[in-house]
């Protein structure tokens, strides 16, 4: 996918506040009984939401409620995890999520707002504007 020589790309990035509470677990998880809210038994609290980063499904939370988001982009999960598309005839909107991390590329300012307007009608977020750095794994 090219860009009109005229375009520029624009990168944002975005911080999901309280992501692991965000999420949908799709399998049943039982934990012990939290130290120093335990009722004296060997009852076990079964998880109803992701809440921890080492709970292995809450670092999909975002990602995984991307695909419910009642936003009015409408991102399409491509093949590749964690990344969505949204585009129009000439212009599209990129959006890859990492655990709590959202950045956006956009082909143009006002589809960049857009993206931003419709993420915060769904999560409360940090604006942490455009990336310095960017590390891959």
């Amino acid at each position: 996918m090219a860009i009109a020589p005229s375009r520029k790309l624009h990168i944002h990035q975005l911080d999901v506040k309280g992501a692991y509470l965000n999420g949908l677990l799709k399998e049943k998880i039982y934990m012990k009984q939290p130290e120093g809210y335990g009722d004296g038994t060997p009852r076990v609290c079964q998880l109803i939401k992701p809440c921890t980063a080492s709970n292995k499904p809450a670092g999909n939370g975002i990602a995984n409620s991307m695909k419910t988001a009642k936003t009015q982009i409408h991102p399409t999960q491509i093949q590749t995890p964690c990344v969505y598309i949204w585009r129009t005839e000439d212009d599209f909107i990129i959006i890859t999520v990492w655990v709590d991390d959202m950045l956006l590329f956009t082909t143009t300012f006002e589809l960049k707002k857009e993206a931003i307007k419709d993420i915060e009608d769904e999560w409360e977020i940090t604006d942490l504007g455009t990336p310095t750095k960017i590390v891959a794994s």
